[in-house]
């Protein structure tokens, strides 16, 4: 990996990947900053492998190879995998320093939108589902996958909705649990690995 690789994005570097993906160069069914965060996050703390040629196709609303041949494809696809090693640098740090890339809705940051992240966060799992599967099996797996999943499905949040829940101060809520989550949901899978593995060494 080179040195370039291993640096984190400057918040230029943010806006200009940002400016990206909303453009029409990518299609307008392409991930968004915070969704592809949410996505990247995913797929870094599942339990199965996946390929940087496995998921960087997802990203976009256009065939890759329509990406790469753009004056700026090569620029782009290096932010993106320095953003992803960004995220798994944050979540290897002892203690992390994970925290997810969302939109604010005003100033005071006190109104987040977890909607995209949230989506790409789905997204993400769900090129592993099968894998996944043993997390939702489990009561507190599945509260939390759920309470992430809560940020963009449309059916739960009108089934909250008919609830009476305020679903902003639910998002606020959900949002200062993402750090924490994330690593739990990390963590499961590390000890469920390391117990499928021990399982089968003793066969």
């Amino acid at each position: 990996m080179s040195l370039l690789l291993d640096q984190p994005l400057t918040d230029e570097e943010l806006d200009q990947l940002d400016q990206f993906l909303y453009s029409d160069a990518v299609g307008k069914d392409a991930m968004s900053l915070s969704m592809l965060h949410g996505y990247l996050t995913a797929i870094l703390i599942g339990p199965a492998t996946v390929m940087p040629g496995q998921w960087l196709a997802q990203i976009w609303d256009r065939p890759e190879a329509a990406i790469f041949a753009l004056p700026e494809g090569d620029a782009i696809i290096n932010l993106v995998m320095r953003l992803y090693n960004q995220i798994a640098d944050e979540l290897a740090q002892d203690p992390p320093v994970y925290e997810p890339l969302l939109y604010w809705e005003d100033e005071s940051m006190q109104n987040s939108s977890i909607e995209e992240w949230s989506l790409g966060f789905c997204f993400g799992a769900g090129l592993a589902e099968e894998e996944w599967q043993p997390l939702i099996d489990e009561e507190e797996g599945q509260f939390m996958f759920m309470a992430i999943m809560s940020g963009s499905d449309d059916e739960m949040r009108e089934d909250m909705l008919k609830e009476g829940i305020d679903l902003v101060r639910h998002d606020n809520e959900v949002a200062e649990q993402i750090p924490e989550m994330v690593i739990e949901i990390r963590d499961f899978f590390r000890e469920n690995n390391e117990t499928s593995r021990s399982k089968h060494q003793l066969h």
